[in-house]
């Protein structure tokens, strides 16, 4: 049965803006002051999406893990380097704390960093807005950081609600904050689509009920997407009108 759509619901990073070289430089000059391995931009786009805390913990991780295998390697030629390497991977793992407090007093200053609306996405939303829909977005990002990153990318006030972390309520996957958008927004899951990049966007949609649109042009890739049960693919911010029109004919 076909439904008219009135809202949309979108994730931040590589849904709306290309946050990648800021979340990867603002990761790797907190390694840097840690002494760890920095992160490559593909490391990036994996470790992302479930919150900061996540994200530098799997950055820490990376370093022990590779500390780790370098302890296995000489297990057999000697043991007490073996000891040193898995000492020191122990050791890193401590740093996790101390580097997601150095990650946040680093990002408040750098999270606008190469920050711009992915093409054709402004154009997109500016069309929806203009025909009276309410725009969103649910995030995992840190409140007050992903507020500067929309305003600098769409301006002040763009979108009707921004839901991000606040340190108050569960991230995404849990839809107690899509619920509280809506309400917020005045719209019911009936009324409106999800867009975001990630399997933690396609769950997110899919336990609430509402159609998911997953965009290929973000950070991951076109099998998670698939898998996390998309209900239709976009490849740039520009399609994501047409895929609505398909989500109200079915």
């Amino acid at each position: 049965m076909s439904r008219k759509f009135k809202a949309i619901l979108l994730d931040l990073d590589g849904t709306l803006v290309n946050t990648l070289y800021s979340l990867q430089d603002t990761m790797n000059k907190t390694m840097e002051s840690l002494g760890l391995d920095p992160i490559s931009l593909a490391q990036t786009k994996k470790y992302v999406g479930v919150g900061s805390y996540k994200f530098v913990e799997r950055s820490v991780e990376a370093t022990a893990n590779r500390l780790y295998r370098e302890a296995e390697k000489w297990e057999e030629k000697d043991e007490d380097k073996a000891f040193d390497l898995d000492q020191q991977a122990d050791e890193v793992m401590e740093l996790i704390d101390e580097a997601h407090e150095t990650y946040m007093d680093i990002f408040n200053d750098n999270c606008t960093f190469k920050a711009e609306p992915y093409p054709g996405m402004k154009e997109t939303l500016d069309e929806l807005k203009g025909k009276g829909w309410k725009v969103a977005c649910i995030t995992n990002k840190p409140l007050p950081e992903a507020i500067k990153v929309l305003d600098h990318a769409f301006g002040e006030g763009y979108f009707d609600y921004i839901s991000g972390d606040d340190g108050t309520h569960p991230l995404k996957p849990d839809t107690g904050v899509v619920f509280d958008v809506l309400e917020h927004i005045g719209c019911s899951v009936e009324d409106c689509v999800y867009v975001g990049d990630t399997n933690t966007d396609m769950e997110t949609a899919k336990r609430a009920d509402i159609r998911s649109i997953g965009c290929l042009y973000g950070f991951r890739d076109q099998k998670e997407l698939e898998e996390a049960g998309a209900d239709v693919l976009v490849e740039n911010a520009g399609d994501i009108k047409k895929a609505i029109e398909y989500l109200e004919s079915v």
